[in-house]
């Protein structure tokens, strides 16, 4: 497995849980949310780049922001958007495998981790991803962890 250079010289995707927790939160408060770092902080490789939340209370209403950022922001690979008690927005080829394995999302990781370019892709669209969240996030000045 060869891993590319970095869409991140400087280092900045390492910020990118608590970036990911920021935007989340300024639409609702969480329970929480995982966003893995851009690259493995053990072994270096590139991570499978998605973001999975779980808001307080159910927000029905932020359906079709999250939808649009999926289907929108991204430029290099296909990503979906699936809500119900967990909110998920993945790369479409880690569902794919995810699904295809037997919904084992440790199987299906591994498989996609194997291609670090997509790796490397998926990870820059992410950052597309957030940034259409936080331009369109309801109340961007709410305090991390306040309501309304």
């Amino acid at each position: 497995m060869t891993t590319p250079t970095s869409s991140d010289p400087e280092g900045l995707a390492t910020d990118r849980v608590l970036r990911a927790e920021a935007i989340l939160n300024s639409y609702a408060p969480l329970l929480g949310a995982i966003c893995p770092d851009e690259r493995h902080p053990r072994f270096g490789h590139f991570q499978v780049a998605r973001l999975v939340w779980w808001f307080a209370e159910p927000h029905d209403e932020f359906i079709p922001l999250f939808e649009a950022a999926a289907r929108d922001a991204p430029r290099l690979v296909g990503w979906e958007c699936r809500v119900g008690k967990i909110w998920d927005i993945s790369p479409a080829r880690l569902l794919e495998e995810w699904r295809g394995n037997g919904k084992n999302m440790q199987k299906a990781k591994l498989a996609v981790i194997q291609d670090q370019e997509f790796c490397l892709a998926a990870s820059q669209d992410l950052d597309l991803i957030l940034q259409m969240l936080a331009a369109s996030a309801p109340d961007p000045g709410r305090p991390e962890g306040t309501t309304a």
